[in-house]
């Protein structure tokens, strides 16, 4: 049966827009300790480097728990580890009410850090499993965007809950949002999916070898091209934490900005990388609709993204205007969460469909890393420096070079050329049912 080229069903809209949503949750449910900093450090009497360990600890299971969600999902299905995983992070986020110690809040943000720590290569997965290969871009991102936006959403709401009822509030808040959100996902994603990318696969099987063979799946995860694009993960989620964990400290405490200001400033990053992922992604699908190249559409656009976050972060420590600063800093941040688009889209190329829960999950486990040695390298760095606009500079030029360095691998050295036959062979096909 013919379907159309590139038409995505109504049901997967659907199940695309509740995984939009479950992004919307996460990140708002990560931001929240940003947006808190300043009482709950005040509150707890805590120092900028036990902040960083704060951060840090997030991540501490995270990686475990992407890999370990990603290859549940490949036995027992997506839609039943996304249920689980959010009723866990649900019940921490109301948890955190009761948190009166240092001990306490690590406590919380180790749990809550396992129990985020599949949802971002899930929800990739499900998406891409309702999408054809010449619209994963534009797809993805209307997942990803769930991310910027969560965040840009929730920081007026969830500030004002902060200033007027406390910070406990925004947690209370967050929790109830993600138990409401799992009740409407049971209903909504009842029944077994059929989707392109299944039946693209299947077909491509049965016509000769489109899709790699299942035993290669261990020669991808260790091979360079996966690992330098993990690696840009790694600094994507580098600054991603730092954006979340420190701009609006540095915002507030640096640069002076006052409480009403600083509601609104903080969204602005979030909302720039919402606009920028749906450009990039557009583009990027247009060049691989056109080349049928992973290199040219994807490799190419990821490559001088990151290249250029780096450069706006080099340039926000070294102006004196406050305007000048967070514009070039939200752009260093902004270009930096790119990976979070184009590393999904990619891996989709390197390894078959039965496989992409456990291969999302490998590159979320190495990509949240970052999240682990950003946070807290940065309240190192301005605990030990000679102030703490000098430190939060060091941080920020830090994280320019991180990106720098793993956007250049990736853009000069990742050429998976085996693949991109297959590649175009899948394009062909995909629309196939």
């Amino acid at each position: 049966m013919e379907q159309k080229k590139g038409a995505v069903s109504k049901k997967a809209w659907v199940i695309i827009f509740l995984l939009f949503l479950l992004t919307v949750i996460s990140n708002a449910d990560k931001a929240i300790i940003g947006f808190a900093s300043v009482p709950i450090i005040k509150e707890l009497g805590l120092t900028p480097e036990q902040w960083g360990v704060v951060g840090s600890v997030f991540f501490l299971l995270y990686s475990l728990a992407a890999v370990l969600g990603g290859s549940l999902a490949d036995k027992i299905g997506t839609k039943k580890v996304i249920v689980g995983m959010v009723v866990l992070w649900s019940i921490v986020q109301v948890s955190t009410v009761f948190v009166s110690s240092f001990a306490f809040l690590l406590v919380t943000r180790i749990i809550l850090g396992a129990g985020e720590g599949p949802s971002y290569a899930l929800a990739m997965t499900a998406a891409s499993k309702y999408l054809p290969k010449e619209k994963l871009g534009i797809g993805l991102t209307l997942v990803s965007v769930g991310g910027p936006l969560g965040v840009a959403i929730s920081a007026p709401v969830l500030m004002h809950l902060i200033m007027n009822y406390g910070w406990r509030s925004a947690f209370i808040a967050t929790g109830a949002v993600g138990f409401i959100w799992t009740i409407v996902w049971i209903f909504a994603a009842k029944g077994k999916a059929v989707t392109q990318g299944e039946s693209a696969e299947t077909k491509g099987n049965s016509q000769g070898s489109v899709v790699q063979n299942e035993t290669k799946f261990t020669s991808v995860l260790f091979s360079k091209n996966f690992i330098f694009v993990a690696l840009c993960g790694f600094a994507t989620y580098w600054s991603f934490t730092i954006g979340l964990n420190w701009l609006p400290n540095y915002l507030e405490n640096v640069r002076k900005l006052s409480a009403e200001t600083l509601s609104i400033v903080v969204a602005l990053p979030w909302i720039m990388i919402t606009l920028s992922q749906i450009t990039f992604s557009t583009v990027s699908d247009r060049i691989y609709k056109k080349t049928k190249s992973m290199v040219k559409g994807r490799i190419f656009v990821l490559g001088p993204v990151m290249a250029a976050g780096a450069v706006s972060y080099f340039l926000g420590t070294i102006v004196s205007s406050n305007i000048l600063a967070i514009a070039l800093l939200s752009l260093g941040l902004t270009f930096g969460c790119i990976t979070l688009v184009m590393g999904p889209a990619i891996l989709v190329d390197l390894v078959s469909h039965k496989h992409q829960g456990k291969i999302q999950g490998w590159f979320m486990a190495i990509t949240s890393l970052g999240g682990i040695v950003g946070p807290y390298v940065t309240g190192w760095l301005i605990g030990h420096s000679a102030n703490q606009a000098a430190g939060f500079h060091y941080a920020f030029q830090l994280c320019g070079l991180i990106l720098l360095v793993c956007g250049g691998l990736v853009w000069l050295a990742v050429r998976p050329k085996k693949y991109e036959n297959s590649a175009s062979l899948d394009a062909n096909i995909t629309n196939v049912v």
